[in-house]
């Protein structure tokens, strides 16, 4: 018993250990009120900006590796799909319009014991993204934009 009890200690010690020595990312919005559109029915502006920042912050703990910071400012969101009233719900955000991907624009820098390894700005977009709108689990917030900005995440930052 006591060994199953170090053996667990070990495992746990381990497993904290990995995460703490993950990259990390700081996320900053720049003037989120002038956005194109980054709120919908069920959240609002910070809501979903909350969202993506969280979902950044678990990219980098995934795939970038120990002591590397990558600095993500973000200046522009425009969600997938457009807000649309309704009597029933108020606004609605309906997806799958062929002139309604998601689009964002980033600005950011990759940093390994202060020297910069990468950086940049760009405009990202997934025209596509119809093609994949049934792949998102329906508890997924923001599907679209995570499946953009993963892409983006991996097309960058990642050997794979």
């Amino acid at each position: 018993m006591k060994q199953l009890f170090v053996a667990c200690l070990c495992a746990g010690l381990a497993m904290t250990t990995g995460v703490a020595q993950a990259g990390s990312v700081d996320v900053a919005f720049v003037n989120p009120s002038t956005f194109a559109d980054a709120r919908d029915q069920n959240r609002d502006t910070a809501a979903n900006l909350q969202i993506l920042a969280d979902y950044l912050h678990g990219l980098g703990q995934k795939y970038l590796p120990p002591g590397q910071t990558l600095h993500v400012d973000v200046l522009n969101v425009d969600l997938a799909g457009k807000l649309r009233p309704s009597r029933r719900w108020g606004l609605v955000r309906v997806v799958g319009g062929p002139l309604d991907w998601p689009q964002m624009t980033l600005r950011y820098r990759l940093e390994e014991q202060g020297e910069v390894l990468a950086s940049g700005e760009e405009s990202i977009s997934d025209m596509g993204y119809t093609m994949h709108l049934g792949s998102y689990p329906g508890w997924n917030e923001l599907g679209a934009e995570k499946h953009l900005l993963r892409d983006w995440f991996r097309g960058h930052f990642t050997k794979n």
